[in-house]
């Protein structure tokens, strides 16, 4: 089960593999680079601090696993994929389904750099 990001100058592509595609019901996410406004490595702590919201559709248990597709007042509707990392891939979007993704990746702080190298070059 992993997470991949894939990142150009026109498009920021997220796929879902193994049983993370059944956890979030989802097979991934596809933006243009231009709508990200931000991205970063945030501790798990953080990520859970601004918020969740209800679940629509996707899967949460505790400590566990929390995939899919999230609608919060306070941050809009969010995209999760995360098991059990501590640090995990935050990433902003404006004007898209999506305000945020939240993503378990390996190595956050250099997907982190390459979203950002295509996007704000």
């Amino acid at each position: 089960m992993a997470v991949l990001v894939d990142a150009d100058p026109e498009r920021l592509v997220v796929r879902l593999t193994g049983a993370d595609r059944l956890w979030a019901l989802s097979a991934g996410v596809r933006v243009p680079t231009a709508a990200v406004t931000g991205v970063r490595p945030v501790s798990r702590a953080e990520a859970y601090a601004r918020g969740s919201g209800w679940r629509l559709p996707g899967t949460f248990w505790p400590g566990l696993i929390m995939a899919g597709s999230y609608l919060s007042r306070s941050t809009g509707r969010s995209f999760w994929c995360v098991h059990r990392a501590e640090e995990l891939l935050l990433v902003e979007l404006d004007g898209q389904p999506y305000d945020r993704l939240v993503l378990e990746v390996d190595q956050p702080a250099e997907v982190s750099r390459a979203i950002a190298r295509a996007r704000f070059r």
